[in-house]
């Protein structure tokens, strides 16, 4: 057998439930991408790379992109019927990243991008079953200090002060 009869089966041999999921959120994405322009307020004086569209541009495509495969595997493979959707019932580790990645955008209004950045990076690592926790928190850092690095120091991207200061601000005085 080879190596792309390998790939042909393996494929066919996932469930299609991933692959639908996938290709319906890519779809959705391309949707909010083609009407991003007219969802999101452009009518400050920032620049494009500076403005609030820059950032559901970037999640939308790449969001778009990832889901690619799964589109292409259901139009190439056949159908497999009465699989489970991995073998093991519910995706329960995907549904928790959701609910978590769902409350990045106020963590990252309340706490601030670095501080987000790393707290929801460590704990969805730690929720996909990434148990060595110096590599995780490694993980974490790197991500935070790239994200920083390319935002704020780079591009130069202005971001609000976190609500959190403006708690300790009150409570202090």
């Amino acid at each position: 057998m080879s190596r792309s009869d390998d790939a042909a089966s393996s494929a066919e041999e996932r469930p299609r439930a991933h692959d639908v999921l996938a290709a319906v959120l890519g779809l959705a994405a391309v949707a909010l991408l083609a009407g991003s322009p007219w969802l999101v307020d452009r009518s400050g004086p920032e620049p494009f790379y500076k403005g609030p569209l820059i950032f559901p541009l970037i999640a939308l495509a790449i969001m778009a992109a990832g889901s690619v495969p799964a589109a292409v595997r259901l139009l190439l493979f056949s159908a497999r019927t009465a699989q489970p959707l991995d073998g093991r019932g519910f995706p329960w580790t995907a549904a928790r990243l959701f609910a978590l990645m769902c409350c990045f955008p106020f963590a990252l209004a309340f706490i601030g991008l670095e501080a987000s950045t790393f707290l929801f990076a460590a704990a969805g690592l730690h929720l996909t079953g990434h148990g060595r926790p110096l590599l995780v928190l490694g993980i974490a850092a790197c991500m935070t200090a790239i994200l920083h690095v390319a935002f704020k120091l780079i591009l130069d991207v202005w971001f609000p002060a976190p609500g959190i200061l403006d708690l300790i601000a009150g409570a202090g005085g």
